[in-house]
């Protein structure tokens, strides 16, 4: 048991202590070769660009060769071969095994080697600076091999420190461990009797202790048992009980009124009746219980309802299975809350995955346009109709890219709100003026009832009108010709008159239930030439502005985009 104890513990500390080490170790090891490498090649590129600077106004070809081999001497730390034209002039590949044919074509097989080349056309020559990795990998290990040494000795004193405390903590430990085993067994011996005045005497005591606890506490489970079941008959869950073949014997009130409302969803297809007789037939027949959220929405109608169902089996004191309970609950405000606040992390992580890549791509695009265009400028005069053509793709599509990175950062970064007090009816006239060509064309038919005229909401009057915009252009895509569209301003009922409810209601496509909690996702349309971003973004502002966004859809029937704004009551700012 000692030796078993020892292992297990033993083996997960030094696993938790030495790798850490060891990946911090080759991570800074790796780091530094990195850093030596880029070194290496930064000097080498700096030197072969002064030697350029010097050569690059002689004249005289043969002084300015002399002058290249004496620069390339003094690269004593460098492997280099230098060729005039086919002829090699210079070279200090001592120690090297490389055939010179591959070196002069740029590359060589063997990946230990890194070659670089510059070319001096003013002399006719090629300078071929050749790498070796496995010496800067030794020379980083040489470097840092006292720190290496550290980390060993760090590592084999930290195991023997270990080794002792374990020897000095085991017996206690396994007496500890017995006393255990005793009490899971439920034949607890008369007293824990251990006869010393130290640590381990104190275990003893408390385990006695403990033994008192544990029967005070099954007097005190059995009051908190018959005071639970009390609790459950007053509570406004649904419970349903069932003999072992399924018959319903009781259920409270609470699950009578649930039921009573779920078949009004549809009267000639109870479903809510069905559900809970199967699943109560499941937990008989696998003899355990099941907890499933079912939702209850029909085709002809907008409303769902989430019940949590949970179904288990009821015993006799004796343990015997006599029957089955199943509870249920209406949890459709909560499911709904739960989904709000899934989207908004959702998004929130996209919106600021989205504006990284948008920032990473929008830098290297503008550098890929201007040369586009620099080139095109330079080469217009030689340039064939078609590699014209080519030139303007490339600036078109550049410019649509640009456009469309514009969109993700304003999805994943909208601007600030100004809030200000705004005329509801003033922002929805103005975005159907806005809209008037594209409802013109679609022969829409647009009504627009306000049951409240002249309500007044707490916005930013841009962010508003680009809601309104956005709302009905998607409307106005749904629709067929002479298609209808109809809006309404209120005062909902449900929001204890703190908001104002804008409804825009149409007759077109309609949503599929499998795409109906996937509309709010980035970059997720039906739309050929969608982006996805659309209702992202309306959703973000109006969040952003304390309101909300609600939306039902029937597929081939039509849609119900719900917009809440929160009402100006005079109380903000002062006012």
């Amino acid at each position: 048991m000692k030796l078993k104890f020892k292992r297990r513990i033993v083996l997960p500390i030094l696993f938790l202590m030495i790798m850490p080490t060891l990946i911090l170790s080759v991570s800074f090891f790796s780091r530094m070769q990195k850093i030596y490498y880029e070194n290496v090649v930064q000097n080498t590129e700096g030197f072969l660009n002064l030697i350029s600077e010097r050569t690059y106004k002689m004249e005289d070809g043969f002084y300015s060769k002399q002058m290249l081999s004496s620069e390339l001497s003094s690269l004593k730390k460098l492997r280099v071969i230098a060729y005039d034209g086919d002829d090699i002039f210079y070279s200090s590949l001592a120690g090297i095994n490389l055939d010179t044919d591959k070196i002069k074509l740029g590359y060589t097989e063997n990946k230990r080697y890194e070659i670089k080349k510059r070319t001096y056309e003013n002399l006719n020559a090629s300078v071929y600076v050749v790498i070796d990795k496995y010496e800067i990998f030794f020379n980083v290990l040489n470097a840092y091999k006292p720190y290496l040494i550290l980390i060993v000795i760090s590592i084999f004193i930290s195991l023997q420190a270990i080794l002792f405390l374990i020897d000095s903590f085991s017996k206690p430990i396994s007496i500890l461990l017995e006393g255990y085993n005793d009490v899971i067994t439920g034949k607890p011996k008369n007293n824990t009797d251990i006869k010393m005045e130290d640590e381990l005497g104190l275990l003893g005591e408390a385990f006695n202790e403990m033994k008192q606890q544990i029967a005070i506490g099954s007097n005190k489970f059995l009051q908190m048992k018959r005071f639970n079941e009390d609790i459950l008959r007053s509570i406004s869950t649904g419970i349903i009980t069932a003999d072992m073949c399924g018959k319903i014997k009781n259920y409270n009130d609470a699950a009578s009124d649930i039921i009573e409302k779920l078949m009004c969803l549809n009267e000639k297809k109870p479903k809510i009746i069905k559900t809970l007789m199967m699943q109560i037939n499941a937990t008989i027949e696998r003899m355990d219980y099941i907890n499933r959220i079912e939702c209850f929405n029909e085709y002809d109608t907008k409303e769902s309802v989430y019940l949590d169902i949970t179904t288990s089996l009821m015993k006799n004191s004796s343990g015997e299975c006599i029957g089955v309970i199943c509870s249920f609950n209406d949890i459709t405000n909560r499911k709904k809350i739960e989904e709000s606040v899934e989207r908004i992390d959702r998004l929130t992580s996209l919106g600021e995955l989205t504006a990284a890549l948008a920032h990473e791509i929008r830098n290297p695009l503008s550098g890929i346009k201007m040369s586009a265009q620099i080139l095109n400028k330079r080469l217009i005069s030689n340039l064939k109709a078609s590699e014209q053509n080519l030139f303007e793709a490339i600036i078109k599509e550049t410019d649509r890219l640009d456009l469309l990175i514009t969109d993700l950062l304003n999805f994943s970064k909208p601007r600030i709100p100004k809030f200000q007090i705004i005329d509801v009816s003033e922002i929805l006239d103005r975005a159907l003026l806005f809209s008037d060509k594209k409802i013109r064309e679609k022969e829409a038919r647009v009504s627009v009832n306000y049951d409240t005229k002249g309500a007044q909401v707490y916005f930013d009057k841009g962010q508003l009108l680009q809601i309104f915009l956005n709302i009905i252009s998607n409307a106005l895509d749904a629709i067929d010709v002479k298609g209808d569209l109809k809006i309404s301003v209120e005062n909902p009922i449900e929001r204890d008159d703190k908001c104002i409810l804008v409804s825009f209601e149409d007759n077109g496509l309609g949503i599929s239930k499998e795409n109906i909690n996937k509309i709010y996702d980035p970059f997720f349309t039906t739309k050929e030439s969608g982006t996805g971003l659309g209702l992202s973004v309306v959703h973000k502002l109006a969040t952003a502005n304390n309101g909300n966004i609600e939306i039902e859809s029937i597929e081939l029937v039509g849609t119900i985009v719900k917009v809440y704004l929160p009402k100006y009551r005079g109380e903000i700012n002062g006012y």
